[in-house]
């Protein structure tokens, strides 16, 4: 079992080459072992090839070890987690590699709430590799039932639709990404009330129309879409459902700090301020709009499962992280974008501007993101160096996830990745000349260190 499979939130390997059935199933004995082989697990599963495989054999790792087991098919990530958050489970688990390209796999576990696992992996990972698993007795092993997947979606829209109304049919165009949104997203934005269309719209694990990951430049056809049927804005969703790309009614992917800032704005006029959860490479303009409205913004490590833990610590009314996560704790601490696009929905049927008069009537500042190729095996070494060689600049340095650099007119952020042999670089700066040179700085940076390490 190679260990590098194992991530800060999740499992995550090449299928029948890092991640085969073996392997996956004593990930499911080892989560077994930790449920100390009570209770009943729900689990769900993306639209990959592969997933009904990995379902099986994690599912038959975890009734060896005595857990009963609850499947509900094929279903958007938020679904399963509100499927375990409102049932009566022990801990959730779901079937996915998130945006990596479709020869990946893997799982991720859930606490009872829906909310992902943090500190616990490491005891479930490491217990997988030291082959330390509880054996239930033959006549103790755990059960398998199933939920009707459109039963399960049905219960999560009711509770949504309880809760959200629309004021006019809202022009909306839905990019499934051949992913798990297939079914729940358009039936939930047409129940609302929205007026729906959507491509891509068939569950297909190849991801053959775009890549999985929901962005500027693989959301070409829906930005084209938007604009050729006169929508009021359009959703890209990646494979699992988990995050979501907004686009405005001029066919521009609008920022999540904006979509953000956006919902912020309604939640405060309808609550009052509270604090507002963002992760370290969110833009400089979550604190400049989020303070104008009252609220205050409390910056984090990046990771859906570290913003749910400082969402419960803060008692924060929303989350958004820069990959497209957004979180609504007036509903759950789970991020889900299926919730964030009736929002949005909602939000554009009780006014009178258009999205992209909204976006642009708030700051912009120039933005770039830079992915350095760094093996797995060293690019913890050069994370070390790089803190060395900042703090021989002189400068600040904020640890709270990688090294964050912030100057007056700009910052520079380099971490590494939980996903990918990498180290991202993230830089914003207040003017295209200023971001150049922080550019320059952190290529420097990184490249003195990784030779260093």
């Amino acid at each position: 079992m190679d260990k590098d499979i194992f991530r800060a939130y999740d499992v995550r390997g090449i299928v029948n080459q890092d991640l085969t059935s073996d392997v996956v199933a004593r990930i499911g004995m080892a989560f077994g072992t930790y449920l100390e082989g009570k209770g009943r697990v729900l689990i769900g599963r993306d639209a990959r090839t592969s997933s009904e495989m990995v379902e099986a054999a994690f599912v038959s790792g975890l009734a060896s070890a005595g857990v009963d087991v609850v499947s509900t098919g094929l279903v958007p990530i938020p679904v399963a987690n509100f499927m375990t958050l409102k049932g009566d489970y022990s801990a959730g688990s779901y079937v996915t590699a998130s945006h990596n390209p479709p020869e990946y796999n893997g799982v991720r576990l859930r606490r009872s709430d829906g909310t992902g696992y943090t500190v616990e992996n490491e005891v479930v990972w490491k217990t997988a590799l030291e082959g330390r698993h509880r054996l239930a007795a033959w006549e103790d092993i755990g059960g398998l039932s199933r939920i009707d997947e459109k039963e399960a979606v049905s219960e999560y829209k009711d509770f949504l639709l309880e809760r959200i109304t629309m004021k006019r049919p809202v022009k909306t165009l839905l990019d499934i990404g051949n992913g798990a949104a297939h079914y729940a997203a358009p039936l939930i934005l047409k129940e609302a009330g929205a007026d729906v269309s959507t491509i891509n719209g068939e569950p297909d694990g190849r991801f053959p129309n775009r890549p999985s990951e929901p962005n500027d430049k693989t959301l070409g056809a829906l930005k084209k879409r938007v604009v050729e049927i006169g929508a009021e804005f359009g959703v890209g969703y990646d494979g699992d459902c988990d995050r979501a790309m907004s686009v405005d009614d001029l066919g521009r992917t609008v920022p999540t700090e904006k979509i953000g800032v956006l919902l912020a704005r309604d939640i405060i006029e309808r609550k009052g301020p509270g604090v507002v959860v963002a992760n370290v490479s969110c833009s400089m303009i979550v604190e400049e709009e989020i303070e104008k409205l009252g609220g205050t913004v409390k910056r984090v490590r990046v990771g859906d499962v570290f913003v749910a833990e400082e969402i419960k610590e803060h008692n924060a009314i929303l989350a958004i992280e820069t990959s497209a996560h957004i979180f609504m704790p007036e509903f759950y601490v789970f991020d889900d974008p299926i919730l964030a696009t009736l929002q949005i929905a909602r939000i554009l049927s009780e006014k009178e501007e258009r999205l992209s008069e909204i976006v642009d009537a708030m700051p912009s500042y120039p933005y770039v993101e830079i992915n350095f190729a760094c093996p797995d095996n060293v690019k913890f070494q050069v994370m070390d160096e790089i803190v060395s060689e900042f703090g021989g600049l002189g400068v600040e340095l904020d640890l709270t996830d990688g090294v964050k650099v912030n100057y007056s007119d700009g910052w520079i952020l380099l971490r590494p990745s939980n996903t990918s042999p990498k180290i991202r670089a993230a830089i914003e700066a207040k003017t295209r000349a200023r971001l150049e040179e922080l550019k320059k700085i952190a290529t420097d940076v990184f490249e003195k260190s990784k030779g260093r390490a």
